[in-house]
C-alpha cells in the first residue's frame, strides 16, 4: 500500500510553498491537482510521475468529487506515493477532510502537510492586514460559493454584519453583489471600506477598493476575474505596499523609481531581478520567460573526451556554464581532468555561476561585452592554444569574428537555444512603462510571440537593454532609438541604473 500527501500549494506564486510540499512533489508517483495550483510546480516531479488534473471551476467542474476520491484510493492502493496538490491549505474550503475519510475506508495512510491559505496570504499581498490593533482584533473566513439546495451563499448575514472584524469571502466573486447587499440589510454601513484582490500573489494581481455599498457595481466596471478574494471592514482601506518608508530613507540625489518593468528573461534571472526591483519599489510585471534547452550535445561530447587539447573554455553566458557542467555530470567525467584548463567569462553574472561549480574565471573584461571580451582574451592567448566556445545556438557573430581576425584558434560548439513563452502578464502591456530584456534572443522571441498572438504595446513604452547586442535587437525589432536605453554595464546593476535613469 502507498501513501497519499495533502500539499497545501498557497495562494498562487510558486514560492509561498512549503519546503515540506517541494520535499513531497520530488518524490511523488503520482500528482493530483487542482487550477488553483500553480503550473511550475509540476516542473519538480520526477520523470515518469503521472499528472491527474483534477480542477474544479464554479458551473464547470472538470472532475466530481467522488471522482477524485477515487482516483486517490485507486493509486495509493497500487503502492504508490501520491501527492494531493490543492491551492492555498487544504483545511480550508479545500474539501482534503472528505478526501481523508475516503482513504480511511481502506485504511491507506496519509499525512497533511499545511500550505498558506489565500484568506491571509492574498489580502496581505495586496497591502490589506486581517487585524489590526484597535481596529480589527478578529477575522472571519466565509465561503462565497453557493449553497446547491438554495442557490444562495449559505451565510447567516446578521451574524456577520454584527460580528466586526474583517470578513473574508473565498470563492464569491460571482455572488458579491448578493453578499453586499445582504450585509447592508443586516445593518453594515453602506461606507465600510471593502477590496477584491483578483489573481493574488501572482503576476496578474488586480486590487480593486471600494465601499460596501459600491464595490459590486465596480467589480464589472473594473473587469475583476476570479479567483478572488473579497476583504470587508475597516482594514480594507490599508495599503501597506508603498513601501512610503523606505522611500523617505533615500538620499536626495537618488531617483525613486515607480516603473511597472515587463521582464523578459530566463526563471532564475527574473528571480535575480525581481529582488532588486523590489529594493527600487518599482513593480515587476513577467510577460515572457525564456526556457533553455540542450541542443544535441554529442559534439559537446567529444570535446569533453578530449579536453586536454584546450587552454582555454570561454562562457558568454550562465546557460553556457550550466548546460557545460550538467554534461560533464551526465558523462560522469572527473572534473579534474579540467585541472590546466583556464576558463573566461563574458561578466560578473557568468562569473558568479561558474563559481558556484568551484571554479573561478581566469579571466573577466573590462567591458562586459563580447567585442571586448574578444579583444582583450585575444591579446593574451599564446600562439597554438586552442579555445572552446560553448553557446548559444544563436549567439552573436562579434566574438568569432574577432577571434577569426586574430588567428585564434577556437572551436565553436552550439550547445544550448531558448525558446520564449507567454506569461500571464503579458494580459496587463497597457500598464507597463517599460520592458526589460535580458538577451537579443529574448527581444525577438518576445516580437514573435506579440504578433503571433495579436498583442501590441502601448505608445511610449521604453525598452531598457542589457548590452548593446541586446539594444541592436530591439531596434531591429521595433525601430525606436529614442525609446531604447542600454545599460552601461552588462548586469543586473547595470539594469537597475538604466532603470532610474528612465524615471
Amino acid at each position: 500500500m502507498g501513501i497519499v500527501y495533502f500539499i497545501g500549494a498557497g495562494p498562487g506564486d510558486e514560492g509561498l510553498i512549503t519546503l515540506r510540499g517541494i520535499e513531497k512533489l520530488k518524490i511523488c508517483d503520482v500528482v493530483i491537482y487542482d487550477r488553483l495550483a500553480n503550473k511550475e510546480f509540476l516542473k519538480l516531479l520526477k520523470p515518469g510521475c503521472k499528472k491527474i488534473y483534477a480542477g474544479k471551476q464554479a458551473g464547470t467542474h472538470y472532475m466530481k468529487q467522488e471522482e477524485i476520491n477515487k482516483i486517490l484510493t485507486e493509486y495509493a492502493l497500487k503502492d504508490n506515493i501520491v501527492a494531493r496538490l490543492k491551492g492555498g491549505d487544504s483545511f480550508v474550503f479545500g474539501r482534503g477532510t472528505e478526501e481523508i475519510e475516503a482513504l480511511g475506508q481502506y485504511n491507506i495512510p496519509y499525512k497533511v502537510i499545511p500550505g498558506i491559505t489565500s484568506a491571509i496570504a492574498v489580502p496581505e499581498c495586496a497591502g490589506i492586514p486581517v487585524t489590526h490593533r484597535g481596529i480589527s482584533r478578529s477575522f472571519h473566513v466565509i465561503t462565497g460559493h453557493t449553497d446547491t439546495s438554495t442557490g444562495s451563499p449559505a451565510c447567516n448575514y446578521k451574524a456577520l454584519a454584527a460580528a466586526g472584524g474583517t470578513l473574508i469571502f473565498l470563492m464569491g466573486l460571482s455572488n458579491i453583489k448578493e453578499i453586499t447587499d445582504n450585509l447592508i440589510k443586516e445593518g453594515m454601513a453602506a461606507g465600510t471600506p471593502a477590496a477584491v484582490i483578483s489573481g493574488g500573489t501572482t503576476e496578474i494581481q488586480k486590487v480593486l477598493r471600494s465601499s460596501l455599498g459600491n464595490i459590486a457595481k465596480e467589480v464589472k466596471e473594473k473587469n475583476m476575474f476570479p479567483p478572488a478574494v473579497i476583504v470587508i471592514g475597516e482594514t480594507a482601506a490599508y495599503n501597506y505596499t508603498c513601501n512610503k518608508y523606505a522611500e523617505e530613507g533615500r538620499s536626495a540625489d537618488r531617483k525613486v523609481c515607480k516603473n511597472k518593468a515587463g521582464i523578459v528573461a530566463t526563471k532564475a534571472l527574473m528571480e535575480k531581478l525581481k529582488t532588486r526591483l523590489e529594493m527600487e519599489s518599482a513593480e515587476y510585471v513577467p510577460v515572457c520567460r525564456m526556457e533553455v534547452f540542450n541542443v544535441v550535445t554529442h559534439e559537446l561530447k567529444e570535446e569533453l573526451a578530449n579536453i586536454e587539447k584546450y587552454k582555454w573554455v570561454v562562457f558568454t553566458s550562465r546557460n553556457g556554464v550550466q548546460v557545460f557542467f550538467e554534461t560533464i555530470k551526465n558523462m560522469n567525467m572527473d572534473i579534474r581532468r579540467l585541472a590546466k584548463v583556464k576558463f573566461a567569462v563574458i561578466g560578473s553574472g557568468t562569473k558568479e555561476v561558474l563559481a558556484g561549480f568551484g571554479i573561478y574565471a581566469d579571466f573577466i573584461p573590462s567591458v562586459y561585452t563580447s567585442a571586448v571580451l574578444a579583444k582583450e582574451l585575444s591579446g593574451i592567448i599564446h600562439s597554438g592554444e586552442m579555445v572552446l566556445l560553448p553557446r548559444a545556438a544563436r549567439g552573436s557573430s562579434e566574438l568569432t569574428d574577432i577571434f577569426g581576425q586574430r588567428n585564434i584558434s577556437f572551436k565553436e560548439i552550439k550547445i544550448y537555444d531558448v525558446k520564449g513563452y507567454l506569461l500571464p502578464g503579458a494580459d496587463r502591456l497597457e500598464e507597463l512603462n517599460c520592458i526589460i530584456f535580458l538577451s537579443a534572443s529574448g527581444v525577438k522571441e518576445f516580437a514573435r510571440l506579440l504578433k503571433d498572438n495579436g498583442k501590441a504595446l502601448p505608445d511610449g513604452i521604453k525598452f531598457i537593454c542589457i548590452g548593446d547586442v541586446t539594444k541592436r535587437a530591439a531596434r531591429e525589432e521595433y525601430g525606436k532609438e529614442e525609446s531604447i536605453i542600454t545599460a552601461q554595464v552588462n548586469n543586473v546593476d547595470g539594469i537597475i541604473h538604466a532603470l532610474r535613469e528612465s524615471v
